[in-house]
């Protein structure tokens, strides 16, 4: 039971913002968290919503083994780039230590490429994706979201087009006609009439279910948001559709 356990577990080192953010958001769906930073006052403040909550060093070998790091299937490092000197050497003991998945955070692309050189699996820079995913969005204001995948593609939420409420994907021929795929799309719970009409708590007005990949004769209602993939040429395209 124990080891079943510690496979599911995941450290996030380093809770600042992204860090703070990363934590809170896996022990909110039940993941077992191990939150680490040096600064105590941090760890104190997270210390009632993860599993667990250490103040130490984690550039210390000694200390990470003491806290079973190396058992962990994943470990985040989201170090600050205030500190880059740290965040590299702490992905390097957390490779060294033999912890199999290692996510870590870049400020620069030259930091990314030296993370990657000293162990790092996985390697995000989360202001340089915000900036991305904001520029897209400036440029295609028919999209509420955009998610960028491989070079030259990427998913995106947008509003449903007004043409499209009361139509099926198969009237629509959407795959063909604008050669992306609708691979989901959020829902509003209720009708927006019920609540002018008094059948919906506030708890209710607003909140959303997902569809996973619709049925070609599920019709769109008023108020559905699509998550779209394809080219980012033909996802633009398609988001322009009135």
């Amino acid at each position: 039971m124990e080891n079943q356990y510690m496979a599911h577990r995941c450290a996030v080192i380093g809770l600042g913002r992204f860090g703070m953010e990363v934590a809170l958001w896996l022990a909110e769906r039940k993941y077992p968290v191990l939150a680490i930073d040096r600064r105590r006052d941090l760890v104190e403040q997270i210390s009632n919503d993860v599993d667990s909550a250490l103040c130490f060093d984690s550039t210390n070998e000694n200390a990470l083994m003491d806290a079973r790091v190396n058992e962990m299937a994943v470990v985040v490092c989201a170090i600050g780039d205030n500190n880059v000197q740290n965040s590299i050497l702490t992905t390097a003991l957390l490779h060294q230590i033999g912890v199999p998945r290692v996510i870590a955070r870049a400020s620069t692309d030259l930091h990314a490429r030296i993370l990657k050189i000293v162990g790092a699996t996985d390697v995000v820079n989360p202001e340089k994706d915000m900036g991305i995913r904001v520029a897209q969005i400036i440029v295609n204001p028919g999209l509420t979201e955009v998610v960028p995948l491989a070079e030259g593609a990427s998913v995106a939420e947008m509003n449903v087009p007004a043409s499209f409420i009361g139509k099926t994907l198969l009237e629509l021929r959407v795959r063909s006609r604008y050669e992306v795929n609708i691979i989901g799309l959020r829902r509003l719970r209720v009708p927006p009439t019920a609540e002018k009409e008094g059948e919906a708590t506030p708890k209710e007005v607003g909140a959303r279910v997902f569809i996973l990949t619709p049925k070609p004769d599920e019709p769109f209602f008023e108020g559905d948001i699509l998550v779209v993939a394809g080219t980012e040429e033909n996802v633009k395209k398609f988001s322009s559709i009135s």
